[in-house]
């Protein structure tokens, strides 16, 4: 009896051996580790479905991050910050700006400004410490103000234009042309569309502006083209003669530098009323109107507006218009925003 009693007991533990062999596994530490920081059933369930038993170890050395689900089914999530993550989260910390911040290494302490600033639509991380060195609590204001380079002196810190944009290349105070360009094949302007003759534009921007006036005509509206494509030469001559007789500062009001015209462009022209050879009083006339209403659906944009000058960096100019295609001119005109705006927020920041 006592044999089979010895028998009995050796069965019972070697099936129980076989049991435990056959893999009833152990419940891992990190679970209950996990769950003594505080994430609930369901948050380490969806834990173990994303992240290797190393990932769930390291998390267990780490306060309970309230968004950590988030933080891990974010788009840019890197598992390779993992760590980067949970030391930079504090309480009530956005995921998705701790995934952008960590991501992008940016050494700024986690604010609300940082935050709003992440968030605006035309946010651009390489702009960030100049974002916030601009003394203001709007952030719209911030945005434009560095975007479009209002932050820094007017012909500082130049850039070449891109000229590879065609028709959206941009021509200013921080762009600057080469020598001897300009866009695509010039075309002298027929008599009929101009108070000068000899006057050469663009060949797509002048079958627009045919259009344009003609257009006009139909409604007793008349105005032509007065100036349109400038020479490097050219235009180093007449800023040199308005720096001469004005001064530099009057003449960087109202007159480019040689390389910064848009007129160089030969996408760009000055507009008087038929037979008129000048531009003063034309913001009153019905020909001004018209364009204000009209321009943007032939392409065209009111270049340099009364209330952007501190934007554009010249004086109001109701007679100068920049051809730029239909679809962006409505866009302009619509969202009420200048060249450099959408050159910013569009051209330059998607580099498209």
């Amino acid at each position: 009896m006592k044999k089979w009693v010895i028998l009995l007991i050796t069965v019972v533990i070697l099936c129980s051996g076989c049991e435990e062999k056959k893999g009833i596994a152990r419940v891992p530490e990190y679970i209950n580790e996990l769950y003594a920081l505080g994430y609930s059933k369901e948050e380490v369930e969806r834990l173990e479905e994303k992240l290797s038993d190393t990932s769930l170890d390291l998390i267990t050395e780490y306060d309970y991050v309230e968004v950590l689900l988030e933080i891990i089914e974010d788009d840019f999530f890197n598992i390779e910050n993992l760590e980067k993550y949970l030391k930079y989260y504090e309480p009530r910390m956005v995921a998705s700006a701790v995934v952008y911040i960590v991501n992008h290494d940016i050494q700024y302490t986690y604010n609300e400004k940082l935050v709003n600033l992440m968030n605006h639509q035309y946010f651009i991380t390489e702009n960030l410490d100049r974002y916030m060195k601009v003394e203001s609590e709007d952030i719209d204001t911030i945005i434009r103000t560095v975007n479009t380079n209002i932050d820094r002196e007017f012909y500082t810190e130049i850039k070449e234009t891109d000229i590879s944009k065609e028709t959206l290349l941009i021509a200013n105070k921080y762009y600057q042309l080469p020598k001897d360009y300009f866009y695509g094949e010039l075309v002298t302007i027929g008599n009929a569309y101009s108070n000068n003759k000899g006057q050469k534009l663009n060949k797509t921007a002048y079958e627009a502006f045919k259009k344009m006036v003609d257009a006009a005509e139909k409604e007793d509206v008349h105005f032509r083209n007065l100036s349109a494509y400038r020479s490097y030469q050219t235009q180093n001559g007449l800023y040199n003669n308005y720096k001469k007789e004005h001064g530099e500062v009057w003449a960087d009001k109202w007159s480019a530098r040689p390389g910064h015209s848009e007129h160089q462009t030969g996408l760009a022209l000055d507009v008087a009323v038929k037979g008129n050879s000048y531009f003063d009083g034309f913001e009153k006339t019905k020909e001004f109107a018209w364009l204000q209403e009209n321009a943007h659906l032939y392409g065209f944009i009111l270049r340099y507006p009364e209330d952007k000058q501190e934007i554009t960096g010249y004086g109001y100019e109701p007679w100068h218009y920049r051809y730029v295609g239909e679809e962006v001119a409505t866009y302009i005109h619509e969202e009420n925003i200048t060249f450099e705006e959408y050159y910013a927020y569009f051209i330059e920041r998607n580099g498209s």
